[in-house]
Order: structure tokens, then C-alpha cells, then sequence
């Protein structure tokens, strides 16, 4: 299976180079200019790893990836930064749930490992979910564990009867 991988950044270079860089990758690769555009690249498309730039004209890059957890929750949302700050990684990891955050420059290696260990992740918990959907349920009158009614404060605990 060939996995998608969306980059969104406003400097085509730095789109260009991570392209480049990552073209001997298995992935289909996506490539955005703002966060509208990779919003519509996302409606389109089925992705499973989005790398994004934070400051850019319009969308920021952490609100592009809380957008993408709150609809595409299956997404793995990973920032690439030149303006990191305490704030922004905050944000990023608590509204967009985001795996991974790079600051610019970064090495191309560290990247793709990122990418590829996100990828792993993805898979695995999409393979728990599949495991879990196909699990049997209990029929209308099955009961789930007995759960024990705590004892008053002050009563004597004995064995049970034999």
C-alpha cells in the first residue's frame, strides 16, 4: 500500500527541496502553498501524513492541523517551523494533536525517519481499530464483568463461605 504524504509550506523552495528530498520515499507526495489549499487537497485526497509549515499568509499551520484533527482525526499531523516557540508547539500538540515538530532547517534524514515512524503509527492503530471492529459482541442478554459494590467505611471483611 502507498502511503500519502501532503507538505504545505508558502516558499515553493522549501516545498521543491522536501520533494526532492523525499522522492525516493514509497509515498504519493502532495504539495500546498497555504492552508486553504492543503484543505482542498485533503477533501480530494486520502492522506495519511501532513507536514506543515507554521507561519503562513492566512491559515496558521497549527489551526490547519486542528482543522485536520477534528476531521480527518486518521491524519497524522507533524509542524515544520523557522519560528518555533513555546506557544506554538503547545498549540500544536494540544489543538492538532501534532506527532512530530521540526524547526527549520532540519536535516532531511531526521525527516523522513519522522515520516516513516509516523507512518508505522498510523498503521498500527489503524490495524487495532480493523482488530477491535471485527471483535464479537455481546448478544442482548451477555453481561460484561461483575463489578464489586464497595464496602461501608468500619465493615468487617471475612473469607468467603466454602
Amino acid at each position: 500500500m502507498t502511503h500519502a504524504l501532503l507538505l504545505v509550506d508558502d516558499d515553493e523552495n522549501i516545498l521543491h527541496g522536501l520533494a526532492r528530498a523525499l522522492h525516493q520515499q514509497p509515498y504519493r507526495i502532495y504539495t500546498a502553498k497555504s492552508g486553504e489549499e492543503a484543505m482542498w487537497v485533503l477533501k480530494r485526497q486520502s492522506i495519511d501524513v501532513i507536514v506543515t509549515d507554521e507561519r503562513m499568509p492566512g491559515l496558521l499551520g497549527t489551526e490547519l492541523l486542528a482543522w485536520v484533527a477534528g476531521n480527518y482525526p486518521d491524519v497524522v499531523g507533524m509542524v515544520l517551523t523557522g519560528f518555533p516557540s513555546v506557544e506554538t508547539a503547545v498549540r500544536a500538540i494540544n489543538e492538532g494533536g501534532v506527532y512530530q515538530f521540526f524547526i527549520k532547517p532540519c536535516k532531511e534524514v531526521e525527516l523522513a525517519i519522522a515520516i516513516r515512524k509516523a507512518l508505522e503509527r498510523r498503521d498500527e492503530l489503524r490495524r487495532r481499530r480493523q482488530l477491535v471492529e471485527l471483535a464479537p459482541r455481546p448478544s442482548g442478554g451477555a453481561q460484561g464483568p461483575v463489578t464489586p459494590t464497595p464496602l461501608a467505611a468500619g465493615t468487617p471483611v471475612t473469607a468467603p463461605a466454602e
